[in-house]
Order: C-alpha cells, then structure tokens, then sequence
C-alpha cells in the first residue's frame, strides 16, 4: 500500500507546480504589466531547445554504448557535461534567440521576468508535473489492487516492479520535494533571464557566456550533492540559489529601469 501522507503530498507538490507559475503570471500581470508574449516566448523557447532539441540529442547519444558507460563511470561527465554544459548551452542560448529576435521591442526587467516564469513553468510542468499525475494515478491503482492488471503488463514485470517498489518505499515527506525543488527553480530560472537578457540589450555576449556557465555549474553541483550527500542536502542547495537569485531580481530592477529608460 501507498500511504496516504505520501499520495497526498504528491498531490501538494503538483498543486505547487501548476499553481505557482499560473499565480505569479496573473500576479504580475495585473501589478507589472507584463507581456503575455514573454510568457509565451519562454515557454515556446523551453519546447523548442530542451523538448525537441537537447533531450532527444540526449536520447540518441544514450543509445550509444561509449555514452552510457562514460555516463554510468564518470559522475562527473554525467553531472559537468550531460546534466550540466548541455542544459547551460541549449536553454540559455534559447533564451538569447528569444529576447534578441522574439522580443526585440519587449526588453525590460518585468518581460524578463515573464519570460523566466514561462521557461521555468513550463519546465515544472512538463517534467515534474506530469509525472507527480502519473505517481498519484499509480499509488490510488496499488492501494485499490489495480496496477497489477492494468499498468504492470504495459510496463513490462521489471519496470512495474520497480514503480511499485519506489512508490511504497519511498518516505513521504520526499514527495513534497519536487514541488518545493520547482518553486526554487523557476526563481532561478527567472534570474538567469534577466541575465540574458542584459547580454541582449547591453550587446555584450559575454554576459551569455556567464550564463551558460553559471547554468552548468548550478546543474552539476545539484547533481553531485545529491548524489553524494543525498537529496535534502542538494534541496538546501538550491534553496541557496533561489534566495541569492531573488535578492538579484530584486535588486535588479533599477539597474535595468536605468538602462532601458522605463
């Protein structure tokens, strides 16, 4: 049997994922004035570089017996390059081409920050979201005695064996993770946009390099924490992150109020 703290703290953590987003877009809209366009820049930015772009590269190269045993060897080839420089390169440079050629006549810090809840709200959405729906579905199939004649013979009997496993075993408390991780992260995701964004309108790339590189290493490390200290010491992590991006966005704003003129 699923416990039923954990099925409902699943359902928490995705209420957080789709909730967070969607309130902060209506919330800044109203206040900031904001550009649904941004919004819709970022996400549409977020599908093209990460879902159809980097994770089938990523997908195609796993195929690749040298790729899965470097991968399964080298931690850090797995977190530095796989988890980290490929992400930092395909969505940054995603979130260049899009203030520079989307948004050209949009660029100031509320539509940076739109553009930030956009790609990190797909993000949650799409990669954490729909699992956590998957998760649920699964825990109330177990408990009712479903999902051994329903799901497990469409996962074959390893897979579902292992699902079963995981979603009992697991403590509770962990299922609040992926909510709290996503809340974190589309914070620094909006950080990150705001960089770029001063790469677009300061024409200086090098400021997209920094944030290519700040992007890998705040990959790489989550990965290598978690995967060595275990996961509440890389939530504590990324909690770090988000509150000195915040303080960034905050801070941010005059700065960029001066260098556009609004």
């Amino acid at each position: 049997m699923v416990s039923s703290h954990a099925i409902i703290f699943m359902s928490i953590s995705l209420l957080v994922i789709i909730t967070f987003p969607l309130g902060l877009a209506v919330y800044l809209y109203r206040k900031e004035k904001i550009a649904l366009k941004a919004i819709l820049v970022g996400v549409l930015v977020f599908i093209v570089f990460q879902l159809l772009t980097r994770l089938p590269i990523l997908s195609a190269l796993g195929n690749q017996p040298w790729f899965r045993e470097l991968s399964a060897s080298s931690l850090l080839f797995s977190a530095l390059l796989v988890g980290g420089l490929s992400a930092g390169l395909f969505e940054e440079t995603g979130r260049y081409l899009g203030f520079r050629y989307f948004l050209k006549d949009k660029l100031s810090w509320q539509n940076g920050i739109a553009f930030g809840i956009g790609h990190g709200g797909i993000e949650a959405i799409v990669l954490v979201g729909l699992a956590y729906i998957n998760n649920i579905v699964f825990s109330i199939m177990i408990n009712q005695g479903l999902f051994d004649s329903a799901i497990a013979p469409q996962l074959g009997t390893e897979m579902a064996a292992f699902v079963k496993s995981q979603l009992i075993s697991t403590p509770p408390a962990t299922f609040l993770l992926g909510g709290l991780e996503r809340l974190l992260t589309i914070i620094i995701h909006i950080a990150l946009s705001l960089l770029v964004l001063y790469a677009v309108i300061s024409k200086k790339l090098a400021y997209l390099v920094y944030a290519i590189l700040l992007h890998t290493m705040l990959n790489a490390l989550a990965v290598i924490i978690a995967r060595e200290f275990g996961i509440w010491y890389a939530q504590l992590y990324i909690f770090a992150l988000a509150a000195t991006a915040a303080f960034y966005i905050g801070r941010s704003r005059r700065f960029f109020e001066r260098l556009t003129g609004g």
